[in-house]
């Protein structure tokens, strides 16, 4: 029994290897769209942040998560 258990362990590690792993923002906010509206879009309204700069800061970090950029290991 105890090689079927460590087996069937070996290959929950192996499946979980092959899930792709969230972004940062996503474990933080629950998605990139939630942090924008909450973060982005509210320091922008206060005058924190720069519009013009965070339209482009936000489109790469958009970029890195479609392509996958935080599965990379």
């Amino acid at each position: 029994m105890a090689g079927i258990r460590a087996l069937q362990k070996r290959t929950a590690k192996l499946e979980d290897a092959g899930k792709p792993r969230p972004s940062p923002l996503t474990i933080l906010y629950g998605s990139f769209d939630a942090w924008v509206e909450c973060e982005v879009l509210a320091g922008v309204e206060s005058g924190a942040l720069a519009a013009d700069d965070m339209v482009e800061l936000v489109a790469a970090l958009r970029g890195w998560e479609t392509e996958g950029v935080w599965n990379a290991r």
